[in-house]
């Protein structure tokens, strides 16, 4: 049985097409409809100016809290609606509650959403995101967790080595390999995986 922990902006919801299109809006940008960054940091699109800026505006926009799923909610909701599922995720923490009912509007259910990851935002104390699972973990349950960049599958991995981690794919982490990390071309897999859990 699963204990389950994913990943929300990138992962869930698509914060890269709510960012992008909310940046190319404000600064006027020429770019494509169906651009897509290279960049963790869109540095393929904007100066580390205009990213600063742009998140500023954004995470003041209400495009920050009406991101698309990145998965059909109610597959989701079947496939993982037997296990404790929590959603951890690395914005503002002042912001969570607006990500939450981002979620619940798009129809996701969820036992409880957490900010955690290596981007430190000022005035909130940091967690890793395995900071987070180990409060919440089921000693009985295999940790599943899914993020879409390397250094938090890395980080779980370390303090969980026994968990499933998938790693979902970006342009940004098409570099990355690692053995006993799982990569996800698509949610097709992660949801035909979980079909089958592992026992304990």
């Amino acid at each position: 049985m699963y204990c389950c922990f994913f990943d929300v902006d990138g992962v869930l919801l698509d914060f890269e097409g709510g960012f992008t299109k909310t940046v190319k809006d404000y600064f006027k940008l020429d770019v494509a409809d169906d651009f897509v960054s290279k960049s963790f940091w869109f540095s393929d699109l904007l100066t580390k100016e205009q990213v600063m800026e742009g998140w500023d505006y954004f995470l003041q926009s209400s495009e920050f809290e009406e991101l698309e799923p990145m998965v059909d909610p109610e597959q989701f909701n079947a496939a993982f609606g037997a296990y404790p599922v929590h959603f951890i995720t690395n914005i503002p923490l002042d912001c969570l509650e607006r990500r939450k009912k981002n979620l619940r509007n798009a129809g996701f259910k969820f036992d409880s959403a957490h900010c955690a990851g290596f981007i430190d935002y000022d005035g909130y104390s940091t967690q890793t995101k395995a900071e987070v699972i180990k409060e919440l973990h089921q000693e009985e349950k295999t940790v599943m967790f899914v993020d879409d960049h390397p250094d938090n599958c890395l980080n779980v991995r370390e303090s969980f080595p026994e968990a499933e981690i998938w790693l979902m794919s970006r342009p940004f982490n098409d570099d990355f390999e690692h053995p006993e990390i799982r990569r996800a071309r698509n949610w097709t897999e992660v949801l035909e995986h979980s079909g089958n859990p592992p026992t304990r």
